[in-house]
């Protein structure tokens, strides 16, 4: 179907292209990080460290166009129902990070109790981000895809994301999945009252998908 690009599971040899290419690329997504200006500094520790981990569980995957270039990353992972996991430490993010990471926190907040009762392991979609000059040719709906095979025999029943941005949330609709919360940026203000994030690419809302 993709003759030009090859798709496969993400190893650790194959983080640094993925961090210079979420750097060169995604940073610049005119959602949540154009909205706020982030830098490659500000971000570069908090995709490393989402990067190295995603990969490690064996379940992310990289896209590779005919000159072996990285084009397109799926991050992912998997989230337990008994998992405890300890409180997230906003304080420690940076300025920038930290709004993101508050507004994402509070859409997560007692997220299992929206999932049915019988789903104890849900598959984590992190992040899905195709290189701008490849985009609109199908590459980011087979990302969504690619080895869930694998993930239902590691025990996943359900499939959830965080789409933060207009295309993802378009994305995620046309593959069937459903909102079960959503947060209106106009409605997320600061200590003045105004709203935190004014996208440039029109994102209204954040969602739980």
């Amino acid at each position: 179907m993709f003759p030009s690009f090859s798709f496969s599971i993400a190893i650790p040899s194959d983080v640094p292209e993925i961090i210079e290419f979420l750097l060169s690329d995604f940073l610049f997504n005119r959602s949540l990080n154009g909205a706020i200006g982030m830098t490659r500094e500000e971000a570069h520790d908090r995709y490393l460290a989402v990067t190295e981990s995603s990969v490690a569980n064996g379940t992310s995957v990289v896209v590779r166009n005919k000159e072996g270039e990285v084009v397109g990353v799926r991050l992912s992972g998997f989230e337990d129902r008994q998992e405890v996991t300890t409180p997230v430490d906003l304080s420690s993010f940076p300025p920038r990070i930290f709004k993101i990471r508050k507004i994402l926190t509070k859409m997560n907040e007692g997220k299992w109790a929206l999932i049915p009762s019988d789903i104890d392991r849900l598959f984590e979609v992190k992040l899905i981000s195709v290189a701008e000059k490849y985009r609109g040719q199908g590459i980011a709906k087979v990302l969504l895809s690619f080895g869930l095979d694998s993930v239902r025999e590691r025990g996943a029943k359900g499939v959830y994301a965080e789409a933060v941005a207009i295309a993802s949330q378009v994305l995620f609709d046309r593959a069937g999945y459903s909102v079960i919360r959503e947060i209106v940026h106009e409605e997320w203000l600061d200590e003045e009252g105004k709203p935190v994030f004014v996208c440039p690419d029109g994102t209204k809302t954040v969602q739980l998908v």
